[in-house]
């Protein structure tokens, strides 16, 4: 029986790139749509990857994309745009008949959502639903690629977010969502109509987080707790409200609540997700000077 292609959107990105990875090695065609042309386009191409250079905000651009493709990932950034993107992408996959989807969301998503981010996930949630086209939504806790924003403060010694010291959560991978997104396109059977929540294998304080750092480095690393606005210049988004409204309201979205654990990701991959210890270790050259 021939493989579907499979559409992965986000194609450069922390989750899209090691998505097309695995699809590929599990002999499927894989279609990548990106926004341009980089060095990290033309890696995908190398292995294999048919690249579509697109604007996820031009339906015809999508309908191109989504042509001939059965199953589908969608994946946008933080952005206002998210809701639109997502009506482009789900009309251009009814349009092409899609089998499948797999949709990238957030682990607090309610109807009550405080963060205006937040709403735009449910709301994208619910748009799939509308098309009537299976999917499965994904709802990961904070990526551990978040470190990565703040590589600098880490570089200068510091760590410094708009969390309390003693929050915890499970950080975790985008290579670890990934081996997720891959295992549920490559066999969709049993994931249709699923909502997973996501994490990594460990539960992690700020605090806790910090002394890893630290140690993993070499170098003393103390958490700081500041405000929004300061967290939110020191990474450069100082002027996205988008962002900060999203950050200000993590707390009251329950993005430290219940659920707050679980082996998901081990159960539907066969392997266990890396810790925090070793996506430091992975990504040290990002963390020193």
């Amino acid at each position: 029986m021939e493989k579907p292609k499979i559409l992965i959107t986000g194609a450069t990105g922390s989750t899209g790139a090691p998505s097309v990875e695995i699809l590929l090695k599990k002999e499927f065609e894989v279609r990548a749509l990106v926004h341009k042309e980089d060095a990290r386009s033309a890696r995908l191409k190398e292995l294999g990857a048919e690249i579509f250079v697109g604007d996820m905000q031009n339906l015809d651009d999508v309908r191109l994309a989504w042509k001939g493709a059965k199953r589908g990932y969608f994946c946008y950034p933080l952005s206002p745009d998210l809701l639109d993107v997502t009506v482009i992408f789900a009309q251009a996959a009814k349009e092409a008949g899609a089998e499948f989807i797999v949709n990238m969301s957030q682990k607090q998503v309610s109807s009550t959502s405080k963060s205006p981010a937040t709403i735009r996930h449910f709301l994208s949630e619910e748009v799939f639903k509308w098309t009537g086209i299976p999917t499965t939504d994904l709802r990961p806790t904070f990526f551990a690629e978040w470190f990565l924003y703040v590589s600098n403060q880490i570089k200068a010694g510091k760590l410094q977010m708009s969390f309390p010291g003693d929050a915890k959560h499970a950080p975790v991978a985008g290579e670890d969502l990934a081996r997720t997104v891959g295992s549920i396109l490559a066999n969709p059977d049993q994931h249709v109509g699923k909502i997973y929540q996501l994490f990594g294998p460990e539960m992690l304080s700020y605090t806790e987080i910090a002394k890893i750092i630290s140690k993993i480095l070499g170098k003393d690393i103390l958490y700081e707790q500041v405000s929004v606005q300061e967290m939110s210049d020191s990474i450069g988004l100082g002027s996205y409200d988008h962002f900060k409204n999203h950050v200000a309201s993590t707390q009251s979205d329950n993005i430290f609540g219940t659920p707050n654990f679980n082996n998901t990701i081990e159960e539907i991959t066969g392997m266990r997700p890396m810790t925090f210890a070793d996506f430091i270790e992975k990504n040290r050259p990002a963390f020193t000077v």
